[in-house]
């Protein structure tokens, strides 16, 4: 007997396929799934069982995932079967199976798109059980049709004879469907009314070549949809989207089409293909036919290959790419719902091409960078976790009671444990945003029903003022607990890592609650899952204007000067100070000598923005972390190495602190000593950071003897600061973990509170 362990093995044509594994190595017996994943009796000779397990564990189905085999072998055959066949499955068994994320169309289902003898030549919604929607289309369990939105298009009499064939790979593929039984697309004007044309794809194809701008429905959601090609196109959807700087996503059909604009590596072309289907970080490539609005003052494109049949029906033989950006207005959650679309997007977009599969829960792209130079499990860093990923879950070693962890105020995620298996929903936005925090109530309900979990605890950050921890005291039915945010952070690394000493954890990001109530972002913690130390943090500095300050980074710069200059800061010849009217700037040092709106932060997130403002390259952002991205693009190519800043590092009561106002100085003075300097200094402070970074590490390992390493937080999407911070502190001698499975932004946060809480419950 063999029993094969979820992972995912169920809803994604296991059974079909082991049945046809059985019959060509000629095996008897059954399969059927329950309630400990899928179990498999087999007899026949002992060379074509090996044979069947061997192709389980190094070819299984392309959705599936294997967390364990266990094998029974029987002394003798007892000859008791004729046939090999599927056993219905235990009811409860499909309550508990694990859906699988949504995933690209696979190559046999694309080969009949556009194969014109075929009956579901270029249906829009062709899938089988190896490809297609998944868990955006589930409404609740156990994964059958009637249970999802597809439950409105009874089968054709074709489709039914291949739902019911084993033999077949459509065999119970839940949203199977064709041109005579399933959804349809339409096209729509700006005012959500039919347009009624012989071909909706062939006609918004010849208006994306007019440079109109088309919200098209996907998987888990909306798209904006333009022709990259198009300045003025591009322009307007600027305009209209109120994003006058952010990148925006491309989207190509095949590899050799995005290597004409992009640089694509090995291992990024990996990323591309993977059956997840992100958007991948890739350095740009020049290519006078793409347009320098898409992603200006950035070094990089937001790349992904096509992933439905309908993205492929409107690319093929018609573009190169197409820019394919979230449709919504900047801030608010991506569109996914028709009335909404057609009512929210009707100022942006100029025509909707949608169809009538519903989506019962958004997901919006995910998106991934491949990290050169750590070791090779570690170089795949996630920026937002989203469709393709959810809800597959992160495993650990030890079981804990259910939590519900609700995860920060900014690019929020919750989390749900059954077990050991952790469960991160995908993306849900800022909380500050009324629809996404509405959004995230819906989304506790949704993963706690699909997942069958019902929690025991609360836990929430330690922020008195964010929603999810009012939301969490509110619930008088559970009992809330509340986990520091960068503990938490330090915790989820520690957690993916399979990591269970005390390690340090060096925790970078924009702001995080802190233990003694101030803002929290430059640290230094000691610690495990049960409790953490802060031994080291950034000196704090004050914050002009308080949140204003993170949308102003010019105010962080003067908040720096002020300390150092006082008022005689007014007369520094340099960008920073020259381009402030001396009634603004009178009132900002106001505020910095009484003290007036000015908290304090250690936030090193912060810094950067400071530093990107006093050296001229970004002052006022539009976009979280603008400030700081156009700073990593300011470091030159082809220079190594430059000279650190100067900083100083003392101790206060036994705590060391990180004092930056010498490098601050030394940077204006090498601004009025030469002009054009950005690009030197913008290294020279990373790579002081970087030096810091190895300073504190060694004196936390000689006074307590710690090698263990975490990085974690938003500050760590930064490639030059990764990757220099893990090579110099593995030359060092330090064991470094980094984040592979969930961001090391907020987006990753909850799995660190659900971790601590477990940890704490269970003692």
């Amino acid at each position: 007997m063999v029993t094969v362990h979820p992972g995912i093995v169920q809803g994604v044509g296991f059974r079909p396929f082991v049945y046809r594994l059985a019959l060509a190595y000629h095996l008897k017996g059954w399969v059927l799934n329950d309630s400990s994943g899928v179990t498999i009796e087999i007899e026949g000779t002992q060379d074509a069982i090996d044979n069947l397990i061997d192709h389980l564990v190094t070819k299984p189905p392309p959705l599936a995932t294997i967390d364990e085999i266990t094998l029974i072998r029987a002394n003798e055959s007892k000859g008791e079967y004729t046939e090999f066949k599927i056993k219905h499955s235990d009811a409860n068994a499909e309550r508990e199976a694990l859906i699988s994320p949504d995933t690209n169309v696979c190559p046999a289902c694309l080969e009949e798109l556009f194969d014109s003898t075929n009956r579901r030549y270029r249906y829009p919604f062709i899938n089988c059980t190896d490809c297609g929607p998944r868990y955006t289309i589930i409404k609740d369990i156990p994964y059958d049709r009637p249970l999802t939105t597809m439950n409105v298009f009874p089968m054709c009499e074709e489709c039914y004879m291949e739902y019911d064939d084993p033999s077949n790979r459509r065999f119970h593929a839940q949203p199977n469907a064709c041109w005579t039984c399933g959804p349809m697309v339409q096209l729509l004007n700006n005012d959500g009314k039919l347009i009624e044309v012989e071909d909706p794809i062939e006609e918004t194809v010849n208006l994306l070549k007019q440079g109109k701008i088309i919200a098209v429905k996907g998987l888990g959601g909306y798209h904006l949809m333009v022709d990259p090609m198009n300045d003025t196109a591009i322009a307007n959807l600027r305009q209209r989207k109120k994003r006058e700087c952010k990148p925006f996503a491309l989207m190509s059909e095949t590899i050799e089409q995005i290597k004409k604009y992009a640089h694509v590596n090995e291992a990024e072309e990996k990323l591309l293909l993977g059956v997840e289907r992100p958007i991948v970080l890739l350095q740009k490539r020049p290519f006078k036919n793409i347009s320098s609005l898409i992603a200006p003052k950035n070094q990089d494109y937001g790349v992904m290959l096509a992933y439905t049949p309908l993205h492929y029906l409107l690319l093929r033989d018609n573009f190169m790419a197409l820019i394919a950006t979230s449709a919504n207005i900047t801030d608010e959650p991506i569109a996914y719902k028709d009335t909404d679309a057609t009512k929210r997007l009707q100022k942006i977009t100029d025509y909707f091409l949608i169809h009538n599969r519903e989506i019962h829960i958004r997901a919006d792209d995910s998106i991934v960078r491949h990290v050169p130079n750590l070791k090779p499990s570690h170089q795949t860093s996630i920026i937002r976790r989203a469709r393709g990923y959810v809800p597959r879950a992160v495993m650990g070693k030890e079981a804990f009671p259910s939590v519900l962890a609700l995860g920060a105020e900014l690019k929020n995620t919750i989390c749900l444990n059954k077990g050991n298996k952790f469960f991160l929903s995908q993306h849900i936005g800022d909380l500050k945003n009324l629809p996404v925090f509405n959004s995230m109530k819906e989304m506790i309900i949704h993963l706690s029903n699909i997942l069958t979990i019902e929690p025991e605890y609360l836990v929430c950050d330690l922020h008195p003022d964010f929603l999810s921890t009012r939301y969490a005291f509110e619930q008088k039915k559970l009992p809330a607990m509340q986990v520091q945010h960068h503990h938490a952070h330090m915790a989820s690394c520690m957690y993916e890592n399979g990591l269970s000493t005390i390690a340090i954890g060096v925790v970078f990001d924009g702001v995080g609650y802190g233990s003694d109530g101030k803002a929290w972002g430059g640290e230094f913690l000691v610690g495990d899952y049960h409790d953490f130390e802060r031994v080291a943090h950034f000196q704090y500095f004050k914050l002009l204007g308080g949140d204003k300050a993170v949308k102003e980074p010019y105010r962080i710069a003067l908040a720096f000067l002020y300390d150092i200059y006082g008022y005689d800061l007014t007369e520094l010849p340099i960008s920073v100070v020259t381009n402030r009217a001396d009634p603004a700037l009178y009132i900002l040092l106001k505020m910095a000598e009484k003290n007036i709106n000015a908290p304090l932060t250690s936030s090193v997130g912060r810094i950067f923005d400071a530093v990107s403002a006093l050296i001229d390259v970004r002052g006022l952002v539009e976009y979280e972390a603008q400030a700081a991205i156009e700073l990593e693009h300011a470091i030159p190519h082809g220079v190594a190495i430059a000279q650190t800043l100067p900083y100083h590092i003392h101790d206060d009561n036994g705590v060391w602190q990180i004092d930056i106002h010498p490098m601050i100085q030394r940077i204006v003075e090498s601004i009025q000593v030469r002009k054009g300097m950005q690009n030197i200094l913008s290294l020279q402070f990373h790579q002081t950071i970087v030096k810091i970074v190895a300073d504190i590490c060694q004196r936390i390992r000689d006074a307590r003897g710690i090698n263990d390493v975490v990085l974690s937080g938003g500050v760590f999407l930064n490639q030059f600061i990764l990757i220099n911070c893990y090579e110099n502190l593995t030359k060092l001698g330090f064991k470094v973990y980094t984040h592979t499975k969930v961001p090391a932004t907020d987006g990753g946060l909850s799995l660190g509170q659900a971790v601590i809480a477990g940890y704490k419950i269970r003692n």
